[in-house]
């Protein structure tokens, strides 16, 4: 372990990344490859008979309460529940990362949706669940800092989860030894045994319950990236660290088998959105009519997800938010390595992370990886929607990238 001759807390730190990363007249500090992604995209094939669904539905703003029947019918939309027996457990996996509201973490109304059809469903024990990030939460074999469960009631999640009559799961509190090492099938980019929670091998089924939002060092958190939650401190520390595999790593974590075979959906929020900065500040979009996402294939969810981002940006977002907060992602590479100093203070050997903004939904790093494993693009994105958005539009918007 290296010394210093001073050092930062985290606020302190990312207060001061954000105040260099304002200024407009300063380089930026990673290698733009949005280009070579973009040309990556385009030269794939076309796979045909891979054309996966995705449903929707328009929820207005402030109605959410009365607008249970249009989630359920969106859920329905997007799976029969046929692999659901009476008595099953269920995870439901939420977007955790710190102890902010909505849009910063799952929206308190789909976790109180999804537990009351589930039910409905027939579902037996449902457990709502996450570990959140390491600037929060960082429990070590020796060390104990933070509590999801603290987040979580935060964040105003925890009432609404003992309401339901769920169970919360908080994966750090099972203990550090309560992680089982796994392998992404196929080829993938981690070089050690991802340390998945034993967690997972307690439930019969997992659904994903997200939210819809811009990450500063991801550019987007949205289905992908939520398996994070999953990984044990140092496999989270080698994500960080995976310079040019960053995007790519965090898609690579469903495919570890202990999860995979038991993923079923995955549904995000999108009635509020982060379309700046993320994943626990920046400027918040809520449109009129907000945007509930529903798949069983993380790709579609993906795709439908971030088209929805990216109309948030361009018709939702003032102009100073992305001229300030939006800039700070050309200095993720410094982000990131800073985040890896102040957190695990190790010997500064975390290399940069390409920058990228998408201009293409299907050109992110994370998706073109996912679509390698299909065999190439997919041949049609099915998208429904169950009720019709009175401003015809933003649909319009979204078809042309979905």
């Amino acid at each position: 372990m290296n010394s210093h001759p001073f050092k930062m807390n985290r606020r302190q730190f990312l207060t001061a990344s954000a105040g260099i990363a304002g200024a407009a007249f300063l380089p930026a500090c990673a290698r733009n490859r949005s280009g070579l992604y973009v040309s990556e995209m385009e030269q794939m094939p076309v796979v045909e008979t891979y054309s996966p669904k995705a449903s929707s539905s328009w929820i207005t703003r402030g109605d959410e309460q009365n607008s249970y029947g249009l989630f359920k019918k969106t859920i329905e939309a997007a799976t029969d529940f046929s692999w659901l027996s009476s008595g099953d457990r269920v995870m439901l996996k939420l977007a955790l990362n710190k102890g902010n509201p909505y849009p910063a973490t799952t929206d308190p109304w789909s976790v109180s949706c999804m537990v009351k059809l589930l039910k409905e469903k027939g579902a037996g024990q449902i457990y709502v669940a996450d570990q959140s990030g390491v600037q929060s939460v960082l429990w070590t074999a020796d060390n104990k800092k933070g509590s999801s469960r603290e987040c979580c009631e935060s964040a105003g999640l925890f009432g609404v989860i003992e309401e339901t009559g769920a169970t919360p799961l908080f994966f750090e509190e099972q203990g550090y030894d309560a992680y089982a090492p796994g392998l992404p099938e196929g080829i993938h980019h981690w070089s050690a045994p991802i340390w998945i929670t034993s967690s997972v091998n307690n439930v019969d089924h997992i659904i994903y319950l997200g939210r819809i939002s811009s990450h500063v060092l991801g550019d987007a958190t949205l289905g992908f990236k939520l398996s994070v939650g999953f990984l044990r401190e140092d496999s989270r520390k080698a994500f960080h660290q995976g310079g040019d595999d960053f995007y790519v790593m965090y898609e690579e974590i469903i495919q570890v088998p202990q999860i995979k075979n038991k993923f079923r959906l995955a549904v995000s929020s999108g009635r509020s959105v982060f379309s700046t900065f993320g994943p626990d500040d920046g400027h918040v979009s809520t449109p009129d009519y907000g945007l509930l996402v529903a798949s069983d294939d993380l790709l579609a969810h993906e795709l439908l997800c971030y088209a929805w981002l990216q109309w948030n940006r361009e018709f939702e977002t003032p102009f100073y938010a992305d001229a300030t907060t939006g800039r700070i992602t050309r200095w993720r590479s410094t982000i990131n390595r800073g985040f890896v100093w102040v957190t695990w203070d190790p010997d500064n050997k975390t290399p940069d992370i390409p920058l990228y903004r998408a201009k293409h939904i299907y050109s992110h790093p994370s998706v073109i990886n996912y679509m390698k494993r299909m065999g190439g693009r997919p041949g049609k994105i099915q998208w429904e929607q169950v009720n019709t958005c009175p401003n015809k539009s933003i649909p319009e918007y979204l078809n042309k990238f979905v």
